[in-house]
């Protein structure tokens, strides 16, 4: 693919399609020229933004990237790319595919963002979580659902018993971060619910009304995930273990 370069309008050859610039000089240098509005104050779009950079993101110099499934994600990407631009007003952000690699990428190219991003904490090798998300619950619950939504899956089990056709779901973040993972079970614990970690990098949620409380307490924007939080009927199974009215989805 041939593209134009949107700074120095030389052409070149795309490796993605939604590339605009030939290098990524060409791309610092016209960032630099955006005036780029910085966040001064914490708040949960922030926190969640910070989850999904921690899940499966980057910050080098002069770009941040965050990289999703292609596929499985593609609803996801739009929710990615406008919370970034709205955290960030001014900032150059971009969503394109990289087939070969099965991703779709969200990245903001901005010095400016990048110097913030790190300086709120963001460290690729050590990914700890820094102090200002402590602060708030809403906070460290935004942190989660970021993490959950770039590294969680619902899996469902199927049951026929006495009480009839029932499915039952659980909630799996993996990751191989220590880090991390402890952070995920610690918040999780100190919000009121019980996870589990029977394995080296996978936390679970499994108790149907932990499951409920997630949905409505932390829920999903991710909507891959987010349908299968709502679902309660599948043909005639019936979501099991509840103890109050939920909504149905058929």
């Amino acid at each position: 693919m041939q593209g134009i370069c949107k700074y120095c309008l030389n052409g070149f050859t795309k490796n993605y399609r939604a590339q605009v610039f030939c290098s990524l000089l060409c791309a610092n240098r016209h960032n630099n020229i955006r005036d780029v509005v910085l966040p001064h104050y914490y708040s949960n779009e922030l926190a969640e933004f910070f989850g999904i950079l921690l899940g499966d993101g980057e910050v080098q110099k002069y770009f941040a990237r965050i990289y999703l499934n292609r596929i499985a994600d593609r609803e996801y990407v739009p929710f990615v790319k406008e919370l970034a631009r709205a955290l960030f007003p001014g900032a150059s952000v971009t969503a394109g595919e990289r087939p070969a690699r099965g991703t779709a990428e969200v990245q903001i190219s901005s010095k400016e963002v990048c110097d913030h991003l790190k300086s709120l904490g963001f460290d690729a090798r050590e990914r700890t979580i820094p102090p200002w998300v402590y602060q708030s619950a809403s906070f460290v619950r935004g942190v989660v659902r970021g993490l959950f939504d770039t590294e969680g899956s619902i899996g469902i089990k199927y049951f026929n018993g006495k009480r009839g056709k029932r499915f039952y779901k659980q909630l799996t973040i993996t990751n191989s971060n220590r880090n991390i993972l402890y952070f995920i079970e610690s918040s999780l614990s100190k919000l009121g619910y019980r996870p589990t970690r029977n394995a080296i990098k996978n936390i679970y949620i499994s108790n149907a009304l932990d499951i409920e409380r997630y949905a409505d307490e932390i829920g999903s924007n991710n909507p891959k995930l987010r349908d299968k939080l709502m679902l309660n009927k599948i043909d005639d199974f019936v979501y099991g273990g509840l103890r109050r009215m939920v909504r149905h989805q058929s």
